[in-house]
C-alpha cells in the first residue's frame, strides 16, 4: 500500500484561491440566469481557462502539459464545482485520461498537445441509450467496422459532455475482437450532434449519432474496457470533487444569509432550527470533501484502494451535494425558491450530476463487487 498524502500544500491553496477568483470574475453565476445561445459554453471564458493551464493540468510535460497529479486536479474541480463551471473541462480531463491509459503513444502525441493548450475540445462518448449514464461495454449499440486502414462507426451515444462542440470525440464501439475506443476528429459527414434538454442549466449534454463516420482506433481492437473502466473511475473522482465544491459553496451562501437576515430583531442563524440545518450542511460538505480528496490522493500515488475509494466518493458526494442544496433552499425560505436566486442553479446541478454517471445505488453495488462482498 502506497502512502496516501492528504495534506493540502501552500501551492494547492494558492491554486484554489486563484481559481476561485477567476471563476467568480470570468464565469459569474449571473450568466446562468440568462438563456443560453449558440454553443453550450463561452469561448472567451474557455480561453481564460486554457491560459491558466487547467486543460493542461494532468497532461504530461512531453505533450505540452503541466504534468500535475490528481491532487491538483482535485483542487481544480473543487473550485470549478464551487463556481458551477460547465465548460468542457471535465470532458477534456476524461479524454486525457483515456488517451494516457490507452498506451497509444501516437494517439497521445497527436491529440494531447491540442487538449493541453485548449485549442482542441475533447470528450469521451461511452454511454449507450438506456444505460443510465454508466459506461458499460457496448454490445452492438454502437459498432465499428474496418475500412482498409481506418474504421467506420455506426450507432448513437448519449449524455456526452461537451458533445455539441467537441473537436475530438473518443467513442466506445463494439468490434469483432471486443469493445474498442476510436477517435473521431473535426465535424465529419455522418456525425449528427443534438443538444439534450436537461435539468442542469450550467452544463450542456448531447446525443451523438454516427452514420458511417470514419475513425481511428486508439490502442488495439478489444482494448476498450481496459481503457474505459479506469477512465470512468477517474471521471467519477473529478465529478465528486465538483460536487464537494458545490456543497461548500451552498454552505457558505446559507451561513452568510443566516448571519445577515433578521427576524424579530435577531439573525435567523440564532434560531435553533436554522442553526441545525447549517451544522448538518457543514457535516455533509466536509465529508464530501474528505471522500473526494481521499480518492484523488489514492489515485495520485496509484494506491490499490483507489478503485473502491473512487466509487465511495461517487456514491457519497452526489447524494450529499443534492441534500445540501435542498437545505440551502430551506434556509433561504421563500427567497430560495425564486428564479433570480442562485439556489436553484446548485439544486439543478446537484440532481443532474448525481444521476449523470449512475446513481448512489449503482456505485454502492460496485463497491460491494470490488470488495468481493
Amino acid at each position: 500500500m502506497a502512502d496516501i498524502d492528504l495534506v493540502v500544500t501552500d501551492e494547492q491553496r494558492a491554486l484554489g484561491e486563484t481559481l476561485r477568483e477567476f471563476f467568480a470574475e470570468q464565469a459569474p453565476l449571473e450568466r446562468l440566469h440568462r438563456p443560453r445561445g449558440g454553443e453550450g459554453f463561452d469561448r472567451k471564458t474557455w480561453a481564460g481557462v486554457a491560459e491558466l493551464g487547467l486543460p493542461a493540468m494532468i497532461v504530461p510535460e512531453e505533450h505540452g502539459g503541466l504534468g500535475q497529479t490528481a491532487n491538483e486536479a482535485w483542487v481544480m474541480f473543487t473550485e470549478a464545482g464551487r463556481g458551477l463551471y460547465g465548460g468542457p473541462l471535465l470532458a477534456g480531463v476524461a479524454a486525457t485520461h483515456a488517451l494516457l491509459l490507452s498506451g497509444d503513444d501516437d494517439a497521445c502525441a497527436t491529440h494531447l498537445p491540442g487538449v493541453a493548450d485548449g485549442s482542441t475540445v475533447a470528450t469521451v462518448a461511452a454511454a449507450e441509450a438506456g444505460s443510465d449514464g454508466r459506461w458499460s461495454a457496448p454490445a452492438g449499440g454502437t459498432t465499428a467496422e474496418r475500412d482498409g486502414e481506418s474504421w467506420v462507426l455506426t450507432g448513437t451515444k448519449t449524455l456526452v459532455l461537451a458533445g455539441d462542440a467537441a473537436d475530438l470525440v473518443l467513442v466506445a464501439a463494439a468490434t469483432p475482437e471486443g469493445p474498442g475506443l476510436f477517435a473521431v476528429t473535426g465535424d465529419p459527414e455522418g456525425l449528427t450532434r443534438t443538444e439534450l434538454e436537461t435539468l442542469d442549466l450550467s452544463r450542456p449534454l448531447s446525443r451523438l449519432h454516427f452514420d458511417g463516420v470514419p475513425a481511428r482506433i486508439v490502442g488495439a481492437a478489444g482494448d476498450g474496457m481496459r481503457i474505459l473502466e479506469p477512465t470512468f473511475d477517474r471521471l467519477l473522482v473529478a465529478l465528486a470533487a465538483e460536487q464537494a465544491g458545490g456543497a461548500r459553496a451552498c454552505l457558505d451562501l446559507s451561513v452568510e444569509y443566516a448571519r445577515t437576515r433578521t427576524q424579530f430583531d435577531a439573525p435567523i442563524g440564532s434560531f435553533q432550527a436554522v442553526a441545525h440545518l447549517c451544522v448538518d450542511m457543514l457535516a455533509r460538505a466536509e465529508r464530501a470533501e474528505a471522500a473526494s480528496h481521499y480518492a484523488a490522493a489514492a489515485q495520485a500515488v496509484g494506491d490499490g484502494e483507489f478503485p473502491v475509494a473512487a466509487r465511495v466518493a461517487a456514491g457519497y458526494c452526489g447524494r450529499a451535494f443534492r441534500e445540501v442544496t435542498t437545505q440551502t433552499i430551506h434556509v433561504h425560505g421563500g427567497t430560495g425558491f425564486t428564479w433570480e436566486h442562485d439556489a436553484h442553479l446548485f439544486h439543478r446541478r446537484a440532481w443532474s450530476s448525481e444521476h449523470l454517471f449512475g446513481t448512489a445505488s449503482t456505485h454502492h453495488a460496485e463497491v460491494a463487487t470490488r470488495l468481493g462482498l
